[in-house]
């Protein structure tokens, strides 16, 4: 079937006689073979396409793509050539469908095994706009857009020429046309940047991260792991001291320590110190690749990362799996370079710069290391500081962290003598320890009204606490009612709707609705926590903490479902919480049927089992010993956090939040899991 062309694109009789591009000008079909090698700086011309809108790279940069064809690909309407820009926003070109984008001196660079363009400081971009280029043989100059930049080379005349004649002889059929141009246009700047530095990654995120490898990757079974930073602090990193002679144990991707003694990049840390780390376990593709490539110092770009806590409950870490359900796998990992200043991502250039001001402080800490042992060798501290080998400011640092030293190692000689639960771990284990009595203790905050000076309670502050503690009672009395459901809604797809709005009320109306289609299950108890080591008895030492659905699924590793229809899910569930709390559903168990007994005895109107009078006909005594149990249980560290909840309230005396409702301080359990 021929293809028809309109009017408006029949070339004329001078169109139809071939034009030699200008001098020093290359056409996209040899760029796009490889006649010119990656590094060359070439200039082209050529029609757009397709065009990115400008996306913000750092403080800044901005970076744009652009898409160009021109006659010696004009039979092939699948290829086009891409064009990389990075420069400030207002130097951005946005040129239109079919106008004529002229480059001169651009970079050619393979990047993902495709060759592309890339500008810098010296490129020169112009636009010549479509409606007004002429037919040849006039010049295409009245077409020449005002250059973004003042110091850019402007076209000569053989430039111009070329310009109409290219626009007039090409086919531009497989342009979208204007509106459906814009449309994409519009639609490109949709496109979430998900680019993170470490620091401000956390649990459940997925991220696009640069950064340095700071471990040699090594295999193990299916999947490579390595380490890296971009020289930014991350609270929840694991922390490599000052000394580490060794990665710890389970942090290498070996958490069983099969392969330690086997692998030498395990006998020694080399990476930067402190929380600036993190580990990230590759699948598949991506892990073949990065074994392959990446070596320590090699700077990455990783995509689509999944961040979130690691065995060992505590640290974050990453994971980049390959996608199943795509029809064909994109690598995401990409080894960057930077030979060329100039076209250097300014991301990297900020993680380069924070690399280097690390590295000048550790040399200079390390100086001041040595200068402080070296004091002690030839006399001792005191001798070190009549020669002025130790400052005061460096004397009240040491001061200090001696302090600290101290306040840890009477923690650990607490904890010792509690004989925390190993099953159970916690977040933040380098935070101090509170007792609960402390947690609980209302928050007072005075400020002055009317000259005068006014002590007010605070109804809730937003705080968290990490704290020693026995779980001695729970709710829901049943394990099976620890899960419960809600109604699955179209809202469900907003990322700030977290179900059970308002929304689901019909006014009465339609009871049974609610009942109907599909059913989000949810974990939604309470655990009642006892301080571990109370000082003294007459004090508020209990609390109730609640545990929502994101943090009990990290707490038991499972996810909620109907446990009256899934018996094993609620074996399982009973085997995670007895190692929490031990034989405390038994005690409650217990306790329940006790209860149950007693109403039954008291609407028969019979007396205790223990009565004096003696147990009634058919009912034999029970002995004082099976009454009871006693609850044991060890105690474990956990993380408690504390923040308000708006209640309804008739008094509007009491009314201190919204219309009708008040403030209620409540207690949440966090960032704890059952190993």
């Amino acid at each position: 079937m021929m293809r028809q062309q309109s009017s408006s694109t029949v070339p004329s009789r001078d169109a139809n006689q071939q034009k030699v591009l200008p001098p020093g000008y290359i056409d996209i079909q040899g760029i796009l073979e490889g006649s010119v090698s990656v590094g060359s700086f070439i200039s082209v011309i050529g029609l757009v396409k397709d065009r990115r809108a400008p996306i913000q790279t750092g403080s800044t940069d901005w970076k744009s793509t652009l898409t160009i064809f021109d006659k010696s690909i004009d039979d092939e309407p699948d290829k086009a050539l891409s064009i990389n820009i990075f420069r400030a926003e207002k130097e951005m070109p946005e040129p239109n469908a079919r106008d004529v984008v002229l480059l001169h001196f651009a970079k050619v660079q393979s990047y993902r095994g495709e060759i592309s363009l890339i500008s810098n400081w010296k490129t020169s971009i112009h636009i010549y706009s479509a409606n007004k280029i002429p037919k040849p043989p006039k010049s295409a100059k009245v077409a020449l857009e005002p250059p973004l930049r003042s110091k850019d080379r402007l076209p000569g005349d053989k430039e111009h020429e070329y310009v109409s004649w290219l626009y007039h002889s090409i086919d531009r059929y497989a342009v979208p046309d204007a509106a459906e141009f814009t449309i994409q246009v519009e639609r490109s700047k949709n496109i979430k940047d998900k680019f993170q530095t470490l620091k401000d990654v956390h649990d459940g995120m997925f991220c696009d991260v640069i950064a340095s490898v700071v471990k040699e990757p090594f295999g193990v079974m299916d999947r490579v792991t390595l380490w890296i930073s971009d020289y930014t602090e991350n609270e929840y990193f694991y922390k490599f001291s000052w000394d580490a002679t060794e990665v710890p144990e389970g942090r290498d991707g070996d958490p069983y320590g099969y392969t330690t003694a086997k692998n030498p990049a395990s006998n020694g840390w080399l990476g930067p110190y402190g929380k600036r780390s993190m580990q990230v376990t590759c699948f598949g593709t991506h892990g073949e690749y990065v074994i392959r490539e990446a070596k320590v110092g090699s700077w990455i770009q990783l995509r689509n990362v999944q961040v979130k806590y690691g065995h060992n409950a505590n640290n974050l870490e990453g994971y980049l799996r390959e996608d199943q359900s795509a029809y064909k796998n994109e690598l995401r990992v990409d080894i960057l370079t930077i030979d060329d200043p100039d076209t250097v991502d300014s991301r990297l250039k900020d993680a380069i710069k924070r690399k280097r001001d690390y590295e000048k402080a550790k040399k200079k800490q390390q100086k001041g290391f040595a200068a402080n042992n070296n004091g002690k060798a030839n006399g001792g501290e005191r001798m070190a500081e009549g020669q002025g080998g130790m400052n005061s400011k460096t004397k009240r640092a040491r001061e200090r962290a001696l302090k600290v030293q101290e306040v840890e190692k009477k923690e650990l000689e607490v904890e010792a003598k509690l004989g925390l639960n190993g099953l159970v771990k916690c977040e933040s284990i380098d935070q101090p320890v509170f007792s609960v009595s402390s947690i609980v203790e209302p928050i007072t905050w005075t400020t002055t009204v009317e000259g005068r000076e006014v002590t007010l309670t605070l109804p809730f502050v937003c705080a968290k606490y990490r704290a020693n503690v026995r779980v001695v009672d729970f709710w829901p009395r049943k394990l099976e009612n620890f899960a419960t459901w809600r109604k699955s809604e179209e809202y469900d797809v907003l990322s700030d709707h977290s179900g059970g709005s308002d929304l689901e009320s019909d006014g009465g109306q339609g009871t049974l609705d609610r009942f109907s289609g599909d059913k989000i299950w949810e974990w939604r108890f309470a655990l009642l926590l006892e301080e571990a080591s109370p000082k003294r008895k007459d004090e508020c030492n209990r609390v109730w903490a609640i545990v929502e659905d994101a943090e009990a699924q990290m707490l038991i590793n499972m996810n909620a479902s109907d446990l009256r229809a899934n018996p094993d899910e609620l074996d399982n569930l009973r085997e995670q919480m007895f190692k929490l709390w031990g034989n405390l559903e038994e005690c409650k168990q217990q306790e329940l049927q006790r209860l149950v007994s007693n109403k039954k005895r008291v609407a028969a109107h019979q007396p205790p089992p223990t009565s004096p009078l003696g147990p009634a006909k058919g009912q034999q005594a029970e002995p004082a010993a099976k009454t009871g149990l006693i609850i044991s249980n060890k105690p474990f560290t956990c993380c408690i956090r504390q923040y308000g909840v708006e209640v309804r309230e008739e008094d509007p005396q009491k009314a201190n939040a919204t219309n009708g409702k008040r403030w209620e301080r409540v207690f949440g359990l966090f960032g704890t899991k059952i190993s």
